[in-house]
């Protein structure tokens, strides 16, 4: 039997933090493909075995506990369980990849692990309240891009089309190349790869709505400028062709 509790943060915690998961079973033996993850996630593994494998993976064990950082990719990635499954985990702003790294494996990173094991994991109700209260005094003092910020709110409120990004450069002051830069460092991805994962992210919300029976009608309303730009980004992305995609919901 797995017990599964979710917890979604109020402000100001949510500028950072989406979700906080808890997960937990006596014994599990489970190997799981993922795609096109559009945050990044910390996870703080209390069991046996949990590990991710794929692109911009930091893992450190301190403690005897096991923390994860998982950030955005450009390629399907694994997770393998086995023996007791124990895991508290943070869904995060995709941008929080790059602070995390600088918090990885310090004093800081081990407090907010002791504190998710003592009122998360290890009683039997878990207090998720208290835990955001502790997260909100640890994290509080982070300060949020404000390049980065706009830019989030830049690609919210516009169709992700070709140029998109040239556009949003135009409404900043620094150069398209320190932007790059910034991005990188906090996103891991460049701005242009973010985008694609959000266009894909974008079409398999079409396509599992079924908005079109033509694929390249997806395509296009997602933001790719024709249907070979969007069969290669999404396979990339995903793993498998819209139409393979398609018909595995089909099924």
């Amino acid at each position: 039997m797995i017990l599964e509790k979710t917890y979604r943060p109020s402000a100001p915690l949510n500028q950072f933090i989406d979700t906080i998961w808890l997960g937990k079973a006596a014994n599990l033996d489970l190997k799981s493909s993922h795609h096109a993850a559009l945050f990044t996630e910390l996870i703080f593994n209390y069991g046996d075995r949990f590990e991710v494998d794929g692109q911009n993976i930091e893992t450190t064990s301190n403690k005897g506990y096991h923390q994860i950082i998982s950030g955005l990719k450009t390629t399907p990635f694994q997770t393998t369980v086995s023996g007791s499954y124990g895991c508290v985990g943070l869904i995060l702003k995709p941008f929080c990849y790059g602070m995390l790294l600088t918090k990885f494996d310090t004093s800081l990173m081990n407090a907010v692990s002791e504190i998710l094991y003592e009122h998360l994991f290890a009683p039997k109700t878990a207090n998720f309240k208290l835990v955001e209260t502790y997260l909100v005094k640890l994290l509080g003092q982070t300060q949020l891009d404000s390049d980065l910020i706009q830019f989030e709110r830049y690609i919210a409120s516009k169709t992700l089309e070709n140029g998109a990004l040239k556009n949003f450069n135009h409404s900043i002051a620094i150069s398209q190349k320190s932007f790059i830069q910034k991005f990188k460092k906090h996103y891991i991805l460049t701005p242009s790869e973010y985008i694609k994962l959000k266009k894909v992210n974008t079409a398999i919300h079409l396509l599992k709505n079924r908005t079109s029976e033509k694929l390249t009608e997806i395509g296009l309303a997602a933001g790719f400028y024709d249907q070979s730009h969007f069969i290669k980004s999404f396979k990339k992305y995903y793993g498998s062709t819209p139409k393979e995609f398609t018909n595995t919901i089909e099924r």
